[in-house]
């Protein structure tokens, strides 16, 4: 994590971070981060990740510009996508939102995928949602 970021709060800035993120999973790794996020463990690809709490050292969670808690990820996007690190915090329900929302495209695009649906559930349940 860099010194350097942007906390974006305006849901236009989230979407778009958002957007990336899931323009980097979905496909073939949209099962592994669902896979992750069922055991509260963050998931990313080369420059943008989502992180829990556990995921975090003490050290880690210093360098954040504030804490994140047990009932929040953290959403990050890096160099060299962007000059100035954008971070979003999201409580569990807005991310399993965005998470819903982007399992049901990839499932329309492959509906053979029918064990992201399961996935999908088993986040859901363990985030309280």
């Amino acid at each position: 994590m860099s010194r350097k970021y942007k906390i974006n709060e305006s849901k236009a800035d989230i979407d778009q971070l958002m957007l990336t993120y899931f323009n980097f999973i979905n496909g073939k790794y949209m099962e592994k981060a669902l896979k992750n996020f069922a055991e509260k463990e963050g998931y990313g690809q080369e420059i943008v990740f989502v992180f829990f709490q556990s995921d975090l050292d003490e050290y880690d969670m210093a360098q954040l510009p504030r804490p994140l808690d047990e009932k929040h990820v953290l959403i990050e996007l890096g160099y060299p996508a962007v000059e100035v690190e954008q971070m979003a915090y999201l409580d569990f329900k807005t991310f399993y939102n965005y998470l819903n929302e982007n399992v049901k495209k990839e499932i329309a695009k492959n509906p053979e995928k029918t064990e992201l649906t399961d996935l999908l559930e088993e986040v859901k349940h363990r985030l309280y949602v």
